[in-house]
C-alpha cells in the first residue's frame, strides 16, 4: 500500500513537559521502531529516560531512538529551530503530538487581573498553531502524517480551558485542508493524569486522597492511565488511523 504510514523508520515530535503519559508514549512508539524527539521548555527530567531509550536500541536495532530538545518557544524562529533540530537528527518529522496537557491549579480569581492571561493562550494555544505551521512543510511534501493534541477533558483554569479548547475548531478546520495530502489531524480528550490530581491537591498523601477531593466537585471524574493514553495514540498515527480526521475523541 503506497501510503501505508508504519511506524518503523519514522519521526515523532513530542512537545509537552515530561510527565508518565509522555514517558509510556516515547517508550510505546520507540519499542515500534518510530525515532521521538522530546520537545519542552526544560528537558532536564527526560535526560536519563532518553539514555535508556537509546541504550534499548544498543541491545534491539529494531527499537527506535530519543533525544530532547530544549527551546523557549516564544516565537516562530525558537520553533522553527527546534524543528529543524529534530529533522537534521533524524532525517525528517513524519509526525506531530502536541502533548502540553496542563497540570496547574487555578489562577483565575473573579475580579482581580488577569496577569496569566497571555501566558495562558500563547502555552496552550499559539504555541500549538505555530509548531503545527512548522511541520506542515514536511508532512506535506512527503505527502504523509498525522497531527494529534491532547487536551484535558477536565481544566481547574477557565482561561486555560478557553485557550486549549481552540485548538478544537483549528484542529476540525486544518484537517479538510490537508486531507489532500494524506495527512490527517485529530484531538485527544484525556481524563484526570496523575500530575494533574497531584498538582490540584499538593498537600494531599496520596493520589487517592487528592482524587476524593476532586470528585466531591464532580463525582464523575475519571483517570486516564497512561498506557491507554499510548495504545490510543499509537492507533491513530499508523495507517490504521488514517479514516480518523478532524475527530474529537474522548479518552476516558
Amino acid at each position: 500500500m503506497e501510503n501505508a504510514f508504519n511506524l518503523r523508520e519514522r519521526t515523532a515530535l513530542i512537545v509537552g513537559p515530561f510527565t508518565t503519559t509522555v514517558q509510556s508514549l516515547t517508550m510505546g512508539l520507540t519499542q515500534m521502531g518510530t525515532d521521538c524527539v522530546l520537545l519542552d521548555y526544560d528537558n532536564s527530567a527526560s535526560q536519563r529516560f532518553v539514555n535508556q531509550i537509546n541504550d534499548a536500541r544498543e541491545i534491539s536495532s529494531k527499537y527506535g531512538r530519543a533525544i530532547g530538545i530544549k527551546s523557549p518557544l516564544k516565537t516562530t524562529e525558537d520553533v522553527k529551530e527546534a524543528i529543524s533540530m529534530a529533522a537534521h537528527t533524524f532525517g525528517s518529522v513524519d509526525m506531530l503530538i502536541d502533548a502540553q496537557l496542563t497540570n496547574k491549579p487555578n489562577r483565575y480569581k473573579i475580579g482581580e487581573p488577569l496577569d496569566h492571561l497571555d501566558e495562558e493562550v500563547h502555552e496552550n494555544y499559539k504555541t500549538s498553531v505555530m509548531l503545527t505551521h512548522g511541520v506542515m512543510n514536511f508532512l506535506k511534501s512527503k505527502k504523509r502524517g498525522r497531527i494529534l493534541y491532547l487536551m484535558n477533558e477536565t481544566y481547574a483554569d477557565p482561561i486555560s480551558a478557553g485557550s486549549r479548547g481552540a485548538l478544537v475548531s483549528f484542529a476540525k478546520a486544518l484537517a479538510k485542508q490537508v486531507v489532500e495530502h494524506n495527512v490527517t489531524v485529530n484531538v485527544l480528550s484525556v481524563a484526570l493524569t496523575e500530575e494533574f490530581i497531584l498538582a490540584q491537591y499538593p498537600e494531599a498523601k496520596s493520589i487517592k486522597e487528592a482524587l476524593e477531593q476532586l470528585r466531591l466537585k464532580d463525582p464523575s471524574l475519571r483517570i486516564t492511565e497512561p498506557d491507554k493514553v499510548t495504545n490510543t495514540i499509537t492507533y491513530l498515527v499508523s495507517q490504521y488511523g488514517a479514516a480518523l480526521n478532524g475527530q474529537v475523541i474522548a479518552l476516558s
